[in-house]
């Protein structure tokens, strides 16, 4: 979702990285840390893995169906960095396969520090009348399954205070927009989903993420109507900033890549002691409840 479209949760707003999420700021540093990313041989996960690669990340680990776009990564990143670039090619809706690439990965680099749920799926850009129903339910599949089936096999390895980033989109607590209702079901689940993760294991670090409007496949097949995109770097470095300590304050809540870290490290105490960023009814409670 666009950061000028709607309205913001912090006064500034974003479309490229900047110098307090910038994966070259020392006080971000990724160094040991082990990085695995869903769909991250394109588009906004390949961006991710750029990041965290900027970040001097120890290993940054893709995983994706489509291999030739994970080796084609891969390569452009190791010419550019000393971070360790590796790819699983797994489908995340298959949990044989995940569970043996996350196996792997441990087995062969001791630990991942942090995990990007990336990996995304668009449903036919129709009303739910005219929706092929096995393509609307494959968004589910994608959107919803995999992500707990990644979300499972991290959590059989992870260690406390590892990282685990669900990217979302708006379109899970925007109250309408037109023909999306596959899609935004899914992502709204998934973002329950992941409130749950975080109350169920408080020694991680959860969060969901809008990571804006970029020109992605998936973002042209959408069919909304933008004309300026967001910059890639913008939820690369945004990801590279919430597994740093100075989230700490944003653990379980959903946030937009846009939104000014500055502004949000100063609401920091409101966001901690309420409900502030997470999915909720709308005047339920009321006010004079």
């Amino acid at each position: 979702m666009a950061s000028s479209t709607y309205p913001s949760f912090t006064e500034i707003s974003h479309r490229s990285s900047y110098p307090e999420i910038s994966p070259s700021n020392p006080i971000l540093s990724a160094i040991g840390k082990v990085i695995l990313i869903t769909g991250g041989g394109t588009g906004i996960g390949k961006a991710i893995a750029t990041a965290f690669s900027e970040a001097r990340a120890a290993v940054v680990i893709l995983i994706g169906r489509t291999e030739a776009h994970l080796k084609a990564t891969q390569a452009e990143l190791s010419l550019v960095t000393t971070t360790k670039v590796d790819y699983f090619v797994a489908d995340i809706t298959d949990q044989a396969t995940v569970e043996t690439a996350f196996s792997t990965a441990f087995h062969r680099y001791g630990k991942v520090d942090v995990l990007v749920n990336n990996a995304g799926y668009l449903s036919v850009h129709t009303s739910l009348a005219k929706s092929p129903l096995e393509d609307y339910w494959r968004g589910f599949e994608i959107n919803i399954k995999g992500p707990i089936i990644t979300t499972q096999a991290f959590m059989k390895i992870a260690q406390t205070g590892a990282t685990l980033i669900n990217i979302s989109s708006g379109a899970a607590h925007i109250p309408y927009i037109e023909e999306f209702s596959g899609y935004s079901a899914a992502k709204l689940a998934a973002v329950k989903i992941m409130e749950y993760v975080q109350h169920e294991n408080p020694e991680l670090r959860v969060f969901n993420l809008n990571p804006g409007f970029v020109e992605t496949n998936m973002a042209k097949a959408s069919g909304l109507p933008m004309r300026v995109f967001d910059e890639s770097s913008l939820p690369g470095a945004f990801c590279v900033w919430l597994a740093s300590p100075e989230s700490d304050f944003l653990t379980g809540r959903f946030v937009w890549a846009s939104w000014d870290v500055k502004e949000l490290k100063a609401k920091s105490e409101i966001i901690k002691t309420t409900d502030l960023l997470t999915v909720k009814l709308s005047g339920w409670p009321s006010e004079s409840d």
